[in-house]
């Protein structure tokens, strides 16, 4: 306990000593779900409050900045959430900020072990896998100090040109035996196994065409950190700090139901429930957690 207290006194101190710390700290109190549920409760009564509200968050959102997980909007295309990005940002992930703001390793949450679980299955009957949007190769190196890679591992990361070139990079100063990358998915790729973790989003063609694309449908799928909803699709902005994306929000049933129709079965599933998505002004949108799915081959 008084190592807790020394470490509360200290960061107390340096709240004290630097006023940036009182202003980010009220930025978060401002921005925290019960700060904006009760906002948007009050603008039901005040109007002009929502439109100066609105006009604060626009600016925000333009800021260029280190990192963000923020959203904007709802649209019904990739193309009209294109048309709305702010100016002061690029779109996508394929420019220097965007593909180099991420570490390529990140710590393990709870959702992440059914993944390793389906993961270690699935490599040990083929070592061959496409990980669809796998940026640098997060999910490469944070599962590598948990499984078992096989000797003759062939992981395969697909995404846009700019993380690729990042990712070649990265992958020169570390260890990272059978990780190859592509910005290309064509019928020359023939993985038994296709990862998709948190990129199904940001991605316009649909999972079920992608996997069309290759040269033979995957044995296992693992989809994970999904935004799945009852509502029908839309398409919000997320800002990631350097850079905003168009950010599709799927109807569950549909989803599903376009991966069974290529002869897949639904064997799993599980909550990413350190994530949601929450679109100011939309509460309606909300997503309260993201989902996780496994689905295998039944023919």
């Amino acid at each position: 306990m008084g190592a807790i207290d020394a470490n509360m006194n200290r960061e107390h101190r340096e709240v004290q000593a630097e006023p940036g710390a009182i202003r980010r700290a009220a930025r978060s109190l401002w921005a925290s779900p019960f700060a904006q549920a009760l906002l948007e409760r009050t603008e039901v009564w005040l109007p002009p409050l929502r439109l100066l509200r609105e006009r604060v968050y626009e600016r925000e959102f333009a800021k260029v900045v280190p990192w963000a997980r923020r959203f904007r909007g709802v649209y019904a295309t990739f193309e009209e959430a294109m048309r709305a990005a702010p100016a002061s940002k690029p779109v996508g992930y394929d420019n220097p900020g965007a593909a180099g703001f991420m570490e390529p390793c990140r710590n393990l949450s709870i959702s992440d072990y059914p993944i390793l679980f389906w993961l270690q299955k699935a490599l040990q009957e083929s070592p061959s896998l496409l990980d669809i949007g796998g940026y640098v190769g997060i999910s490469y190196y944070s599962y590598n100090c948990y499984l078992n890679y096989p000797e003759n591992l062939d992981w395969v990361i697909h995404d846009v040109p700019a993380v690729v070139s990042a990712g070649i990079e990265i992958a020169r100063k570390h260890h990272s035996p059978g990780l190859s990358f592509t910005a290309e998915i064509t019928s020359a790729l023939r993985p038994q196994t296709v990862l998709a973790a948190g990129s199904l989003q940001f991605i316009e063609t649909d999972f079920s065409d992608l996997l069309l694309q290759l040269g033979c449908l995957p044995r296992h799928l693992i989809i994970t950190q999904t935004p799945l909803t009852q509502l029908p699709d839309f398409v919000t902005l997320q800002d990631l700090g350097p850079a905003v994306c168009p950010y599709k929000i799927f109807n569950r049933t549909r989803f599903i139901q376009s991966i069974e129709a290529l002869g897949y079965k639904l064997t799993d599933s599980w909550e990413n429930t350190e994530l949601h998505c929450r679109i100011p002004f939309h509460p309606e949108r909300a997503v309260a957690s993201y989902s996780g799915l496994y689905f295998k081959a039944s023919r």
